[in-house]
């Protein structure tokens, strides 16, 4: 990044489709890893307006019922009515059932050597990435993303029913000699019921991100641009609108974009996959590098050619 830069990083509501898909994938392997530790488990996602497709490969000593947490994942993410029901939705499933030899033995110990013995055999380009903007040690833009969408789904929880599972946020930060200075702009994209005033919700979330973004020493100031559904009008959210896909969301869930990453998606992954399992210890690395006060950012590239 130059000196002096805006950066925009987004982020997405649980009830986002691309977000869907990845918590009805990682429900699966938590599902798979809880009967049997040693299960190898791939699981894949897609959905569009009422159907949701399942692909799993795996080798474990597990029954798992894969319909069931996707309908369980896709209640809890908001919904249980409407277009997209989590009740109604059809569920297609593809399995294939790989040799129970190809399980891995139990997770080690802290044992060194135990884990010296542990196999990657999958090649991986993993980056980690951690920087002092923030108490979490990521980057600022991101975080306030983060942190917009989540408050997002609180508030919707927390009995805004008119706000749709489906939203995201964008945030532009200003930095100055490689620093951030200022926040720049607050993009939301909310999907909402169409009874709702456009005056109403305009206000609501202007307050909702006043609040969200005053928590950082970095703020909105008067010179902050806020955009409310900016463009064409988005009155249907959710899988009726756009269609997801597990993995298509890396950038959200890694740096937004300021750091380089990995082309392959996180989630779906058991632990034995390298470019999960690598992708968290990079980042380990690097966030101790910076907590340790050996640099102001960090970036550590892992490259596994197995």
């Amino acid at each position: 990044m130059t000196s002096s830069a805006i950066f925009t990083s987004e982020s997405v509501t649980a009830g986002h489709p691309d977000k869907l898909c990845d918590q009805i994938s990682d429900a699966a392997i938590d599902a798979f890893l809880a009967q049997d530790p040693g299960a190898r488990a791939i699981i894949e996602c897609a959905i569009a307006t009422g159907i949701v497709f399942i692909a799993a490969r795996f080798a474990a000593h597990a029954l798992v019922d894969l319909p069931a947490i996707a309908r369980k994942t896709i209640a809890d993410a908001g919904y249980a009515g409407g277009d997209f029901d989590a009740r109604k939705c059809s569920i297609l499933t593809s399995f294939v059932e790989l040799p129970i030899e190809m399980r891995q033995p139990p997770p080690p110990s802290v044992d060194d050597e135990a884990f010296d013995r542990v196999v990657a055999n999958d090649q991986a380009n993993i980056f980690g990435y951690a920087c002092r903007e923030t108490p979490e040690f990521m980057p600022l833009p991101i975080t306030l993303a983060h942190r917009v969408v989540s408050a997002l789904d609180a508030a919707r929880r927390g009995g805004a029913v008119w706000l749709s599972p489906d939203a995201k946020s964008q945030v532009s930060v200003e930095y100055h000699n490689g620093a951030p200075a200022r926040i720049h702009s607050v993009s939301l994209t909310v999907a909402v019921e169409p009874t709702i005033i456009a005056a109403d919700l305009e206000e609501f979330l202007r307050d909702l991100i006043s609040k969200v973004l005053s928590e950082y020493e970095v703020r909105p100031d008067s010179r902050t641009q806020i955009h409310i559904n900016a463009g064409i009008p988005f009155d249907i959210g959710g899988p009726t609108r756009h269609a997801g896909l597990t993995g298509r969301k890396n950038g959200i869930d890694t740096y937004g974009e300021i750091a380089r990453q990995s082309g392959a998606a996180l989630s779906g992954k058991d632990p034995s996959r390298i470019d999960r399992a690598a992708a968290y210890a990079a980042r380990h690395a690097a966030k101790n590098v910076v907590a340790a006060g050996l640099a102001d950012r960090c970036e550590i590239h892992l490259v596994n050619r197995h």
